[in-house]
């Protein structure tokens, strides 16, 4: 395991997964964002199968009593060109009218860097940080990057960035690769983690995934809506059958 998730690791194995989501009291916002490849290589059923299980996260998140009023959800796409899909708050009208996942269009290379460096920057702009003796910010963004092959950009600067931020500042990032394309040790050199996983790239696999990021989400929102709650760790659900842990 490399020597970041180490320092940043509470829980070791997918049994015993911890996030760290420690905020101080602060306004019940819960930054998640997907970062999804939409290269080339996903063309037909993956990328089919993404497009079901991201209309799957939504509809699943806007029907949690706990979520749908405080998860703040934000998409980047990289394939081609990355670029933010949309990015808001789950309970808005708007957010559901312009998220529409047949816009997920599998094509071009795989510019992971670009990816990195636009949430870079929106977690700069649209994450509230809390005010000393003001207005109290979000909780801890939870980051999940989803890729099926090698970057073909320069990321390592962009993930460097986003590792550096992690240290300063606790954000939980799950890297997860699917497909033959990806090995471990790919997955290792990309990985922001501590957490890091593989999986096939059926549509089987794609359904699960999704359904445990729903439930991370909601997991994550409802213990941090209790009392004191931000300042605990998050047990991550379990994840699926098929999505092995890359220690």
């Amino acid at each position: 395991m490399s020597e970041h998730a180490k320092n940043d690791e509470v829980g070791t194995t997918p049994e015993n997964v911890e996030m760290k989501v420690a905020a101080g009291e602060g306004i019940r916002r819960l930054p998640v964002y997907l970062l999804l490849d939409t290269s080339g290589s996903m063309t037909g059923a993956p990328i089919e199968a993404v497009r079901q299980g991201v209309e799957q996260f939504k509809r699943e998140v806007q029907e949690d009593i706990f979520s749908k009023e405080s998860v703040y959800v934000g998409v980047i796409t990289f394939g081609g060109e990355a670029e933010f899909v949309t990015k808001g708050l789950v309970s808005v009208d708007d957010f559901s009218q312009e998220f529409r996942t047949e816009s997920l269009v599998a094509n071009g290379q795989t510019p992971l860097g670009q990816a990195l460096w636009l949430l870079s920057e929106s977690l700069d702009k649209d994450v509230k940080s809390a005010v000393k003796g003001g207005e109290k910010g979000d909780w801890k963004p939870l980051i999940f990057i989803l890729t099926d092959g090698e970057p073909t950009d320069e990321w390592r600067e962009a993930r460097e960035a986003i590792l550096n931020r992690q240290k300063k500042r606790v954000i939980n990032v799950v890297t997860v690769g699917c497909g033959p394309r990806i090995n471990q040790q790919n997955l290792r050199d990309i990985a922001i983690g501590p957490f890091t996983f593989n999986m096939h790239n059926d549509e089987a696999s794609f359904k699960k995934f999704f359904k445990w990021v729903t439930q991370t989400v909601t997991t994550t929102i409802k213990s941090v809506s209790q009392p004191g709650g931000g300042n605990k760790p998050i047990t991550m659900p379990q994840p699926p059958e098929g999505m092995q842990y890359i220690p």
